[in-house]
């Protein structure tokens, strides 16, 4: 949309995170600074829909989008593991047999 300018000149913008929806690290980086994602769940299920469109690889990048949302708020080691641990269990429950 009108923000992609803004969202390639990020750091990040070829990196990509979860290929099924196209998220990017300059994707996760944009969420954060600019429209208020604060958790795992707000990048990959609110803001980018990855969690929808392939739960599984959603949550392998689940850790990447940790750190960097991590790296932009100030965050420490155990938010990151809170929030992938919390993140891993609403992952499941989008997959279709519900193991990881």
């Amino acid at each position: 949309g009108a923000d992609l300018p803004l969202v390639r000149a990020l750091p990040g913008a070829d990196a990509m995170i979860v290929g099924a929806s196209g998220l990017t690290e300059a994707h996760v980086r944009f969420a954060a600074r600019y429209e208020l994602a604060r958790r795992i769940e707000d990048v990959l299920g609110r803001r980018n829909r990855a969690l929808f469109l392939d739960a599984r690889d959603a949550l392998a990048g689940a850790p990447r989008v940790a750190a960097i949302l991590a790296e932009e708020l100030g965050l420490d080691d155990a938010w990151q593991a809170s929030e992938i641990e919390a993140f891993g269990a609403l992952a499941k429950g989008y997959m279709l047999n519900g193991a990881a």
